[in-house]
């Protein structure tokens, strides 16, 4: 920005801003070129005048002389116009945030070297640093893992100093944000811009800072909620549900599984926990900062190391190693690495130091980890043998399901979606493999996870492509190293054959144009030539001069046509040494090339070193942990074959059979083979003599047959003789008098049953037809077509006519929410429906109900685009671009992702359960979003941001 550009301090000095270090809401932060121990924040431009009366009273009351664990301001600084732009502070050294201390993923990798009490070393300076900064007469206000910035060497420094609370000359410069996470009961939900903080609501901030260390990047009201529904992490501190508190019946929470407990903790510590984080803290109860010294203090001297692992510290106090508890908990989860052994020493001789380099002992690609386990032969135990396995209670309900699902299907009675989805359900809790956190899993797949996440955690930590790359970089500057010689005798070469043109040009700068008389160059001209850089005959040149408004080629030609003049009257001089400050220039920046890549090389040995020693301490610790896991895995799935149901393989080959023979059984019955039954004789009665049912004559046989009512014709096919028909189904024969007249479905003429066979009687069985006129040839009786089934009522539905204008659409494409208004609803709309109801704080469905239509009708309505919808940039002027990407499905940026699992109510905005990553880190997060004109505000444990709307 060109604003940057003339910057100046107090005193009227300029301040040259060099490397930009990092970019807030409020600012940037840069590197002041010549000050490596000061560095620069400059506000945007709408935050400068906001700030500058405060900044100036922290300057005048020279809080920095008197705190040196924090950056307070030390100078204001200026624009050209001598518009207040930010200050200096001191720069803070190789530091970093305190999360990726206390964070066992981010510790691994930022900390290599950290063990337990280096987390307790540094809360007891961050303890040490806040009661600096109280006895100052400063309150931080918004105290969090963001602003505190913790070392190797476990100092801490905090930072962000210009928004503490701060009083000077009878008035008071408030803290106006904060983090939900680090806020105290008494304050969440509450507008901080003014609300007066106190020493006691930092007190609060600062436990959980501690708390955090202690217990390596859990929050102290993070846990199991006991009652009913969800427990937010804001709601649980606004009720003092202290997670790991020993007064379980009021907080109804309890720690997450395998946590480590107060009771891994000296008494006075515990005890200053459930102060600090109950009702009774509120009052002014908390321990001050001063207090956390002296039990820090008192704690740091009864760590104790473990037997069991030379990496794992603990109070004497504990009853057992509470790392051990955790690794053994989380099989590949490593607490705290052994500590590596790393020689810095680096020879002086540069030969011995390129030696070093490629000395260094490669281990080779990570072999399969399997090769190094044990041949285990597991005899299953004898107990286990013929006893029901403690998983297959759900595969039992599962193939029952299954084969009721398949009995229903079979048998139509529910629609085929709905008996295939039960099937696919039933299968689904059948086959799947239990989870290792299901309870009544089955030991052997609980190993298997374990050893899957232990096998995934060697192949990366224990890849060697870290130290291909480390050594790779290394020979890139030993080859800049040896071709420096080279590199010199080139350019001092190529300074040798330009000694023509370098006599030339000093020759030619010997001739300036205003003493020159070029015709159709007057003074005026020769002016506008020295305003565009060309002073003497070396500057002209007809492409520069042709660039220079109102100079023509004419005018161009005459000054080339001077200086071609001048070059004619050069001669050149072989035996004039070359200039030797030109050969000093270039000795030096060789020098300069040669120091700077030696500095390189010494440290491309340690990182080789490091990298090799990464990975053979990752490869042993990994390999020993996955053995112990192998012999347990191997004895589970032997006992687990010999237990009823035990076997995976088996369950699915038992599922898949009884759905199979239950079709197969089901649909047997339903669709029989029909058997052959005797021949039926049908003969029409008299007309003058009918027989009714009533008077029908009675039949008499020696087996009584079965008799059916068929309330349709049955289909009749021909018979043996012209005479009879046969019915399509075979149950008999209908025989027809030749000559009579044909029956149809409207008569109801009575026919009387032969129950013979045709071609042999049986006795005892006989109908004897009446008297009857000839009836006309037989013909065939077809049955009446079945009326059509009834359609099946219509389900209501929510959402009006597709094909209809809604003005619920044009309402939501006034809102922003959908692109022009569609004449019916589709994917889109409901899309956009969804949107609304999230962003108005409604249920997330897609119903178009009565409250969700009064909301949208209504001039309160949230648009789209006053929601946290849409594309963001760090910058107010999106000048690199957008960062971040939010939708009511996820949010992205290039760094990660975080997807939402359910929005909450809020007071301050929205908020969002979800679940973030970041490579391969993955974790729980709960996400306030707060809008404010254009700008919105990110604010989860992990810290706060503030982004601008682009577009």
């Amino acid at each position: 920005m060109s604003r940057l550009k003339n910057i100046f301090d107090q005193q009227r000095r300029a301040v040259a801003l060099g490397k930009l270090l990092g970019r807030g809401g409020e600012g940037a932060v840069f590197e002041i070129v010549g000050s490596p121990d000061l560095v620069a924040k400059i506000y945007h431009p709408d935050k400068a005048d906001e700030r500058k009366d405060k900044i100036s009273a922290m300057i005048a009351a020279d809080i920095q002389s008197r705190v040196s664990n924090a950056a307070f301001p030390i100078s204001a600084l200026f624009e050209g116009g001598g518009k207040f732009a930010g200050f200096t502070m001191r720069r803070v050294g190789k530091q970093k945030p305190v999360h990726e201390l206390y964070s066992p993923a981010s510790r691994r990798n930022e900390f290599p070297n950290a063990d337990y009490r280096l987390l307790v070393r540094t809360s007891l300076n961050i303890a040490k640093a806040v009661a600096t900064v109280h006895a100052a007469g400063c309150v931080i206000g918004d105290l969090n893992h963001s602003g505190i910035l913790v070392g190797d060497d476990a100092t801490a420094t905090l930072i962000d100093c210009d928004s503490f609370q701060f009083a000077r000359e009878n008035r008071l410069y408030f803290c106006t944000v904060g983090v939900p996470d680090y806020t105290p009961p008494e304050l969440q939900g509450r507008p901080f811009a003014t609300t007066v903080r106190t020493q006691n609501h930092d007190a609060f901030g600062l436990a959980v800072a501690i708390f955090s260390l202690l217990f390596l990047g859990r929050h102290p009201f993070s846990g199991r909620y006991l009652g009913k529904g969800d427990m937010p992490e804001e709601r649980a501190i606004a009720e003092y549900r202290f997670a790991y508190s020993s007064d379980r019946a009021r907080t109804q929470t309890e720690p997450p599984p395998f946590a480590p407990t107060l009771s891994y903790l000296p008494a006075d510590c515990a005890a200053a926990f459930e102060t600090c984080f109950g009702p009774r803290g509120s009052h002014n109860g908390r321990p001050k900062a001063a207090d956390w010294v002296s039990l820090l203090q008192k704690a740091e001297s009864q760590l104790i190391s473990c037997s069991a692992s030379a990496a794992h510290f603990h109070f004497s106090s504990a009853p057992n190693c509470p790392w051990c508890k955790l690794e053994n908990a989380f099989p590949g989860f490593i607490a705290f690495p052994l500590p590596l052994a790393i020689n810095t020493a680096t020879p002086a001789d540069l030969g011995q130091l390129i030696a070093a380099i490629r000395g260094v002992n490669d281990p080779g690609p990570a072999q399969a980890l399997n090769g190094f386990m044990p041949i285990v032969q597991s005899l299953p135990n004898a107990q286990n043998k013929g006893v029901l396995d403690s998983s297959a209670t759900q595969f039992i309900w599962a193939t029952l399901g299954g084969i009721l699902a398949s009995t229903i299907l079979r048998m139509g009675a529910v629609p085929p979606a709905v008996g295939i989805l039960a099937l696919g359900l039933s299968g689904y809790f059948a086959l799947r493999s239990p989870k290792q956190q299901h309870a009544n899993s089955p030991r052997s797949h609980q190993l298997k996870k374990a050893w899957d996440q232990i096998e995934q955690r060697y192949r990366k930590d224990g890849d060697n492509s870290r130290l291909s790359d480390a050594r790779r970089n290394a020979e890139l500057h030993i080859r800049e190293y040896n071709e420096l010689p080279s590199e010199e005798s080139r350019l001092l070469a190529e300074l040798a054959q330009k000694q023509r043109d370098i006599q030339l040009k000093r020759f030619l700068e010997r001739f300036t144009v205003v003493s020159a008389k070029i015709r159709g160059v007057g003074d005026g001209k020769k002016a506008t030539l020295r305003s565009y850089g060309i002073s003497t005959a070396a500057d002209v040149s007809k492409q520069r001069i042709e660039q220079i408004p109102g100079f023509g080629p004419v005018t161009a030609g005459q000054l080339v046509s001077w200086r071609s003049v001048l070059e004619q009257r050069f001669s050149f001089n072989p035996s004039l040494p070359v200039d030797p400050n030109e050969i000093g220039r270039i000795k030096s920046s060789i020098v300069q090339k040669r120091t700077s890549l030696e500095t390189a090389l010494k440290n491309d040995l340690i990182s080789v070193r490091t990298v090799a020693a990464e990975i053979e301490r990752s490869r042993n610790e990994l390999t020993t942990r996955a053995r112990s896991i192998w012999v347990e895995l191997k004895q589970a799935e032997a006992d687990e074959k010999v237990r009823i149901f035990g076997d995976v393989t088996a369950r699915r080959w038992v599922f898949s059979v009884a759905c199979v023979a239950t079709l197969v059984v089901v649909g047997a019955i339903e669709n029989p083979k029909t058997p052959t039954a005797p021949a039926v004789n049908v003969s029409s009665s008299s007309t003058a003599n009918p027989v009714t049912p009533a008077t029908a004559p009675a039949v008499t046989s020696t087996k009584a047959p079965s008799t059916s009512s068929v309330s349709t014709p049955t289909p009749l096919t021909p018979g043996p003789n012209s005479t009879s028909f046969r019915p399509a189904n075979n149950l008999g024969t209908l025989a027809i008098p030749s000559g009579a007249p044909q029956p149809t479905i409207a008569q109801a003429q009575p026919y009387t049953l032969d129950f013979t066979d045709q071609t042999k009687a049986t006795p005892g069985l006989q109908l004897a037809p009446p008297a009857a006129p000839p009836l006309p040839p037989a013909q065939e009786i077809k049955p009446l077509p079945s009326p059509p089934p009834e359609l099946s009522p219509s389900v209501s539905m929510t959402f009006p006519d597709d094909a209809k204008p809604d003005p619920a659409i044009n309402r939501l494409s006034e809102l922003g929410y959908v692109a022009g208004t569609g004449l019916g609803w589709d994917k889109d709309s409901y899309a956009a429906l969804r949107e609304f109801k999230i962003i108005n704080r409604l249920p997330a469905d897609t119903q178009l109900d009565v409250v969700t239509a009064k909301a949208l009708n209504s001039s309160r309505a949230i648009g789209r685009a006053r929601s946290f919808l849409g594309s963001w940039a760090a910058d107010p002027g999106c000048s690199q671009g957008t960062q971040l990407n939010i939708s009511v499905h996820e949010a992205r940026t290039d760094g990660g992702t975080c997807t939402f699992d359910a929005f909450l109510p809020s007071r301050v905005g929205w908020t969002v359960r979800g679940h973030c990553q970041v490579g391969v880190d993955r974790w729980p997060a709960t996400i306030t979003l707060s809008i404010s004109g254009r700008s919105l505000v990110w604010s989860s444990a992990k810290g706060k941001a503030t982004y601008h709307r682009c577009g």
